[in-house]
């Protein structure tokens, strides 16, 4: 008898767990005129909060095409490691530690206006995080 119950326990996870992995999966919908995809669209929004840095950026403002996207995103990494480090070791300059993955893809507008964060950050308070 407990065997056929463990069988019986056993078989019902199996049995759950195929007909929900059935869910996983989106379905495109379709109709006769239109075709929808289902597809998973992901929006970020760079807010800075530092006073000062939006005229600046608009007198500095180049345009964002001047260099490639993962020229911008390559220097945000440095500059984030540096930024986080010196946030860890309690520069008063520093106060938010800033979270960044390097595999994500936040758009052009976004690494480049970041960049352009750190560029006003280093003239302001003239620390250089990164020697270029």
């Amino acid at each position: 008898m407990k065997k056929i119950t463990y069988l019986f326990f056993i078989l019902s996870i199996v049995y759950g767990c195929s007909t929900y992995s059935a869910f996983k999966t989106p379905v495109p919908v379709q109709d006769n005129e239109n075709e929808i995809a289902v597809t998973d669209s992901v929006e970020y929004e760079l807010l800075i909060l530092d006073t000062g840095f939006e005229s600046w950026f608009a007198t500095r403002n180049m345009m964002a095409t001047a260099h490639t996207n993962n020229y911008y995103k390559n220097w945000n990494q440095i500059y984030i490691l540096e930024w986080n480090q010196q946030y860890m070791q309690g520069n008063p300059c520093i106060d938010n530690y800033i979270e960044y993955d390097p595999l994500e893809d936040y758009g052009l507008d976004i690494n480049y206006k970041l960049y352009n964060y750190f560029q006003f950050v280093e003239e302001k308070t003239g620390i250089s995080l990164v020697r270029r």
